[in-house]
């Protein structure tokens, strides 16, 4: 038995040239009018590129006339006309075959769910590695413990507040280990700005480094990083 062969087109590896077109022309011009200037690309390819290269449409293009966001052209053969009737108005979908005899009923637990295991009251590790109590039978059955704990204290916690562990183990949650804080207090204390002034610069250096290394990663042709 023989295999069949498949032709595979050559794949075409984006010139530095092209490259300095797309940078050039795709913020302040229609994508399609770039085509012309890049013969065998795409418009999907155009704007795949764009995308990589962390190109954007500038304001000024897309309140020009240019970017049809105003006249009503640009999107009129795909949209909902007034009046238009969908195809499935009235319509309602019911499973066929043995679905109905197979379907949780109301109520229904999963067999791999003990209810000895899983009461009202029952702790979990969620995927943060925090304690979660079970509040109630159904869905959204489980609350944060720290925030079940606080609430049972203090009340409903306030919209923009969060709740912080006060010597850092999540699994203590007793009240005297939680303290309420905003959210802005809560990116100060987790940002790199708690850290010396040297730090802080090498931490800014670092990324802008990290930066400049993806995007001439980005840039260089597949061959020659595969080389």
């Amino acid at each position: 038995m023989t295999k069949r062969r498949v032709h595979v087109e050559p794949r075409r590896y984006w010139t530095r040239t092209e490259i300095a077109i797309v940078r050039r022309r795709y913020p302040h011009e229609p994508t399609v009018d770039l085509l012309p200037a890049l013969p065998g690309r795409t418009l999907t390819t155009v704007y795949q590129r764009a995308r990589m290269l962390g190109l954007v449409k500038t304001q000024k293009y897309l309140n020009s006339p240019a970017a049809h966001r105003l006249d009503g052209v640009k999107g009129m053969g795909t949209r909902f006309q007034p009046g238009h009737t969908t195809w499935n108005k009235g319509t309602h979908w019911t499973a066929g075959g043995r679905s109905k005899l197979t379907r949780f009923k109301k109520g229904q637990r999963s067999a791999r769910w003990p209810i000895e295991d899983y009461q009202v009251g029952a702790l979990r590790v969620n995927s943060d590695g925090q304690l979660d109590i079970k509040v109630r039978d159904g869905l959204r059955a489980w609350d944060s413990m720290a925030r079940f704990v606080w609430a049972s204290e203090r009340g409903s916690i306030p919209t923009g507040m969060v709740i912080r562990f006060r010597n850092g183990d999540t699994h203590d949650t007793r009240f005297e280990n939680l303290e309420l804080i905003t959210r802005a207090e809560h990116l100060r204390r987790n940002w790199h700005d708690r850290y010396p002034l040297p730090i802080k610069q090498m931490v800014q250096l670092r990324g802008a480094l990290q930066r400049q290394i993806n995007k001439r990663t980005n840039d260089e042709p597949q061959h020659r990083r595969t080389a």
